[in-house]
């Protein structure tokens, strides 16, 4: 008779990809965007890294510094890597604020597929986009092949001159509403808005829940850079909120194997007999 694995001896349950709920997003910011952060994550460290955490990622975000300086042929052969291990790196909402910055979209969203992207991520703005720029955009990157995720920032990303403060649900639903019309796939909730809202995020928020279900949804969790145990408090909160299942995003390589014991730990164990 055969051994029994490490997962049969500890009953380890299996949540195969592809998956609607249970999403880990990594973060992945290369050789870049020192000294805010101390993790790396080359191609020689990458192959390592997916062969013991693939099965339990699903999105990549490789942030923008990386995809603009690092030399074209490497950072192909990272997509690679990660697609070839079934995970999808994505081209986040800085990617986009900086070329619209340029005037460049269209062509950044070109350049972005032909180095291997398959799935883009844009942002709420204020209304100097027009509806009918922004749905040109948006079919553009679907037309090229790639799926799109809209994220919700408060809005004062966008213009730095606005006040912070929180979004009702409605207003958040309403923004969301064009993009999830032509085809974005998922909602991306930035960290900050759940900051914002404080008491009222099991409201709110969840308002914003039961319009769009739960595995239409991923909440992004602080960077280290802002403060080293805050994606920790972000992830607990949450789960605690929305329960373990929630697709959670902006996670560290380093964090990568702990995301799933925060949703089911370990502990406590059945007594011995």
């Amino acid at each position: 008779m055969p051994s029994p694995t490490m997962k049969e001896v500890f009953d380890v349950p299996s949540h195969p990809k592809p998956r609607r709920l249970r999403q880990t997003w990594l973060k992945d910011v290369g050789y870049d965007e020192a000294p805010r952060y101390i993790e790396r994550m080359g191609l020689v460290e990458l192959e390592d890294f997916l062969e013991v955490a693939a099965e339990r990622l699903d999105f990549v975000k490789i942030v923008t510094t990386q995809v603009i300086f690092s030399p074209h042929a490497w950072l192909k052969r990272k997509i690679a890597a990660y697609q070839r291990f079934g995970v999808e790196p994505y081209l986040d909402h800085t990617f986009f604020m900086q070329a619209y910055q340029r005037g460049a979209v269209e062509s950044a969203i070109k350049a972005g597929r032909a180095l291997g992207f398959r799935v883009i991520e844009f942002m709420n703005t204020t209304d100097e986009i027009s509806p009918a720029q922004w749905k040109a955009w948006r079919k553009l990157a679907l037309d090229l092949g790639m799926r799109v995720i809209q994220e919700h920032h408060p809005i004062y990303h966008w213009n730095q001159s606005l006040a912070p403060r929180a979004a009702s649900a409605d207003e958040i639903l309403r923004g969301l509403a064009p993009a999830l019309e032509d085809g974005a796939f998922m909602v991306m909730i930035d960290h900050e808005e759940f900051d914002l809202q404080g008491e009222n995020t099991a409201r709110e928020i969840g308002k914003v829940v039961d319009a769009l279900g739960l595995e239409n949804l991923v909440f992004e969790a602080t960077s280290p850079k802002e403060g080293p145990m805050r994606w920790r408090e972000d992830l607990r909160m949450y789960f605690d909120l929305f329960g373990e299942n929630a697709n959670v995003a902006n996670v560290m390589p380093s964090q990568a194997m702990y995301v799933e014991t925060m949703r089911a730990p370990l502990l406590p164990t059945k007594p011995q007999r």
